[in-house]
């Protein structure tokens, strides 16, 4: 994790990754295909029925996801989100108003965590969580190390509420010691980010 003087760029860091796990055809710019093709590798990857209610509801939350944040980042209107919208959009509109978080965020990431818990437990194990991983490009290194992390009581598993409040700590926290940085790993690694872009 980020040495102290690094902390003030630890939110611009994680929503750059962020960034880069949207852009799915690599183009340097969001949009609503993005997002559906990257509902539709986490759907593959967790080898989901596309029909099943599970991927239809997380097909339907990243299409509403969209049409949330394009709404509030899109400054000119062009059906695109460009990187400097979106870190400059997620910081003031999202980060800083919990309750756009809570309408533009929540119901993707409850969704999301649904979908990994493939026996309906509502839990997610180790590799449930590796294969949700996989569809973010994330290393089986950066994998284990956020599985270590997030499970903060060492029982083999992470619970869905967990998971949803990691998924808000990444995408909203400043704090350097917040669990939910660790969602992806070391966002600081060599292997996490090139300068430009996640490393898939």
């Amino acid at each position: 994790m980020p040495a102290p003087s690094d902390v003030e760029q630890l939110l611009d860091r994680k929503i750059d990754i962020c960034f880069g796990h949207g852009d799915q055809n690599g183009n340097g710019v969001l949009e609503a295909a993005d997002a559906l093709a990257l509902a539709a590798r986490i759907i593959a990857y967790l080898g989901e029925p596309f029909g099943s209610a599970k991927a239809q509801a997380l097909l339907v939350s990243f299409e509403n996801f969209w049409a949330h944040v394009s709404k509030e980042l899109d400054s000119n209107q062009d059906g695109k989100v460009t990187p400097l919208e979106w870190r400059a959009g997620l910081k003031s509109a999202f980060a800083t108003d919990i309750a756009k978080f809570e309408a533009g965020f929540r119901p993707l990431a409850q969704a999301l965590f649904d979908i990994a818990d493939r026996d309906g437990d509502g839990r997610v194990d180790v590799g449930e969580f590796a294969n949700f991983q996989k569809a973010f490009g994330t290393s089986t290194t950066n994998s284990r190390i956020a599985f270590e992390k997030l499970d903060r009581n060492g029982d083999g598993s992470l619970s869905v509420p967990e998971l949803v409040t990691a998924w808000q700590e990444f995408y909203t926290s400043t704090d350097p010691n917040a669990p939910g940085n660790w969602l992806f790993g070391d966002v600081f690694g060599e292997t996490v980010w090139d300068g430009s872009k996640v490393i898939l």
